[in-house]
């Protein structure tokens, strides 16, 4: 029975996993405005994070050789999740106000093969 029980949360995950949309974001941002911008991502990924049910990973890094190329990865529960975060105040505020600030954005749709987390202390 405890097999039984095990593989059936096996399942269980691997059908949860299938429903998720992972997307990850190639920004480049001006320059000009790299402060601003980072200010502005951090306080929206927080904030999408903190209040919306559906969404489960928003993880955004820089690189280091090249500060004005930002990579986002973000995972929600669902496509359905996905949607109502585009119609969130926080991402509209984040979207708007950031136009001027992105060269170019690149959004790639991914499948999981693995996803591992451990929780890691925010860098500040």
């Amino acid at each position: 029975m405890a097999i039984l029980l095990m593989m059936l949360s096996t399942f269980s995950a691997m059908a949860q996993q299938s429903k998720l949309k992972i997307r990850i974001a190639k920004i480049e941002i001006d320059p000009t405005y790299l402060t601003a911008y980072q200010a502005a991502l951090a306080e929206h990924a927080e904030a999408a994070v903190k209040v919306e049910p559906g969404v489960l990973t928003l993880n955004a890094v820089y690189d280091k050789e090249h500060p004005t190329h930002v990579t986002v990865f973000e995972i929600y529960a669902s496509e359905e999740a996905y949607q109502k975060h585009l119609k969130t105040d926080h991402f509209l505020k984040y979207k708007n106000g950031t136009l001027k600030m992105v060269k170019s954005l690149q959004l790639t749709d991914v499948e999981p093969i693995s996803l591992q987390t451990k929780f890691v202390p925010e860098k500040r």
